[in-house]
């Protein structure tokens, strides 16, 4: 195999390199060499400027003034005067107009706002505001404003604000201001009772009361604190029927079924103990008693549970409405529920009366008359229904006999509301059936209602 190996120049040569410059021609002279120079450049000049853009850039900016607005402010201190459109100056050019205008009286006063006139162009505003320290409640603006309203302040400070922006036609108002004592506001009256108030300035009284059978939760009596800001000493109280109870030197009471807002376990075991005092006796008065079946009531004549039984609703359907008497003075009444929710409903009423006697008569939705208020021996009762309701379930008249042990010759009738009738009196009453109470399901009642023949009839009807 032959190879071949590379070999050494020869000293003696020169060795001429790959890219040797080109020489220059003979006749090249220094000027010619200039020129090509020169006109190399301007070719290299020339393709750049080819390839190369210039753009010019405008920017524009825009200053837009706000546009401002005249002021325009009144304070007004006096207890009364008159806040008038016409008190603002003129409208300056290129501007709009802002108003305000402030009522300040004394201390416990407030400002009171009466619209005599008002008659504003599209887009102006008028609102009238209270002023409680850094707080402004709008009180009424321009979209409830009439003649003739009126707009109290909570506080002893109100403003009018008043902006428009027209050129030429303004709108025009005037308000009438005066002060006047700040209240505190009628307390609310609680359910099942009833509030005297007897001052609603700063340092008056509201007294509160429930109905027979109820209690009050809360103060008996609210103060009006604050003459800058009156406000009530605490919130307003309510009545509630309790769950048993003890009443020493009863005379006359209710017992109602309990209200059961409260009641968590689901079951309810109450205890009512009733004691007039000695010498006297109890009456019970059922007015209204509906059990759930699951539900049991005892009525014992004495104060314990050992006493002789007087009433057992599982031992009868019936229910006394003829009413229950004690052989003592005492009275324990014994209910017992484990219904989740209020299923029963009861209303007793209980009086004290002289032995000797008979108890006084009741009649729900009625009212009767009587020959001796003291209800001897041989007096008399007669019952009249109000109107709507007929007498049912007992006579008109009833009397007090039997000189040992007194009592009625009959029980107390009912005054129940009519399901339908003929009426022809010159005015009265027609009331949905059961009246007060829920009417039954699938009653049908019509009424007829004749008058003369040249009469007309009147129905105010309240539902």
């Amino acid at each position: 195999m032959a190879h071949t190996l590379p070999q050494r120049p020869d000293p003696g040569e020169a060795a001429a390199p790959d890219d040797a410059p080109e020489a220059p021609p003979e006749d090249a002279s220094p000027m010619t060499l200039m020129d090509k120079g020169e006109n190399e450049l301007t070719g290299s000049a020339s393709e750049e400027s080819q390839e190369t853009t210039t753009s010019t850039i405008i920017t524009t900016t825009v200053i837009t003034t706000e546009q401002a607005p005249a002021p325009c402010s009144v304070s007004f201190s006096d207890p009364e005067g008159y806040i008038d459109s016409s008190d603002y100056p003129p409208l300056p050019l290129s501007s709009f107009l802002e108003c305000m205008y402030n009522v300040t009286v004394y201390t416990g006063y407030g400002v009171e706002l009466q619209v005599k006139s008002v008659n504003l162009s599209d887009g102006e505003l008028l609102s009238i505001r209270g002023v409680d320290g850094p707080t402004l409640t709008v009180l009424a603006n321009q979209t409830l404003l009439v003649e003739g309203q009126v707009i109290r302040s909570p506080t002893n400070t109100i403003s009018v604000y008043f902006r428009t922006f027209q050129d030429d036609v303004l709108g025009t108002f005037q308000l009438h201001y005066q002060a006047f004592m700040l209240s505190c506001n009628f307390p609310r009256r609680p359910d099942y009772g009833d509030v005297t108030v007897m001052d609603l300035h700063p340092g008056g009284a509201a007294h509160f009361h429930c109905h027979l059978g109820y209690e009050l939760q809360g103060a008996k009596t609210l103060t009006c604190m604050n003459a800058s800001k009156p406000h009530w000493s605490s919130e307003e109280p309510v009545c509630s029927a309790p769950c048993g109870g003890a009443v020493h030197n009863a005379t006359i009471g209710r017992v109602l079924s309990p209200s059961y807002p409260g009641n968590t376990n689901g079951s309810q075991f109450c205890v009512w103990t009733i004691e007039a005092p000695e010498g006297q006796k109890l009456h019970l008065h059922f007015e209204r008693l509906s059990l759930h079946e699951k539900d049991r009531m005892m009525v014992y004549s004495g104060l314990i549970n050992k006493s002789a039984p007087l009433y057992d609703s599982l031992q009868t359907e019936n229910v006394p409405f003829e009413g229950l008497l004690s052989e003592g003075n005492s009275i324990r009444i014994e209910f017992t529920s484990d219904q989740a929710r209020a299923a029963s409903a009861f209303n007793i009423r209980f009086e004290a009366f002289e032995k000797g006697h008979c108890y006084e008569p009741y009649i729900q939705n009625g009212n009767f008359t009587t020959s001796d208020p003291t209800y001897n021996i041989g007096t008399t009762v007669e019952f009249t229904c109000d109107p709507g309701h007929s007498l049912e379930q007992g006579p008109a008249i009833i009397e007090c006999i039997n000189v040992r042990d007194p009592y009625w010759n009959d029980t107390e009738p009912l005054c129940r509301a009519m399901c339908g009738g003929e009426l022809s009196a010159v005015a009265g009453v027609v009331l949905s059936p059961n009246w007060p109470e829920p009417y039954v399901e699938g009653e049908d009642c019509i009424w007829k209602i004749h008058v003369g023949e040249e009469k007309r009839i009147f129905l105010d009807i309240q539902l």
